[in-house]
């Protein structure tokens, strides 16, 4: 009998991005507008997210997207479009408390983190938010798309 050999693949991923968490009982499409008034941007609704995550197939996601030159915002629910089952999960269990996640990315560090945050603390529609530490995020290979 031969023995395969398994080779395991490690890699590290790079988080370098901001997370905000936001509290909103409002629909997502309410919360996308707020956050487009509060920046000066426009986030449009996007195709769901479709994540294959190791011990829950595929999870969909909804989300809003805006992109320009120097940065990528993603608007992201943090409760799961429910599958056949008509479960609610969500895409970071650890993040329960919050409703949506704000993803930022830089290509050059263009922006301030806090103008951002306090443009969006005086938002409407939105009632909390909170600054995330990613690399404290137990789930946060969720954000790798």
């Amino acid at each position: 009998m031969s023995r395969v050999k398994k080779l395991k693949l490690r890699t590290d991923y790079r988080y370098d991005f901001h997370l905000i968490g936001i509290i909103s009982k409002s629909k997502e499409y309410t919360v996308s507008w707020a956050v487009n008034q509060a920046l000066g941007i426009v986030l449009k609704k996007e195709s769901d997210l479709e994540i294959e995550m190791k011990n829950q197939g595929v999870i969909r996601v909804s989300n809003y997207q805006f992109e320009d030159d120097l940065l990528r915002y993603a608007l992201l629910s943090n409760v799961l479009i429910p599958g056949p089952t008509g479960t609610q999960k969500l895409l970071v269990p650890s993040l329960g408390t919050f409703d949506y996640l704000l993803k930022i990315e830089e290509f050059e560090e263009a922006s301030d983190l806090s103008t951002v945050f306090t443009q969006l603390r005086n938002a409407a529609k939105i009632d909390s938010l909170v600054k995330l530490d990613v690399n404290k995020i137990k789930e946060k290979e969720s954000f790798l798309f």
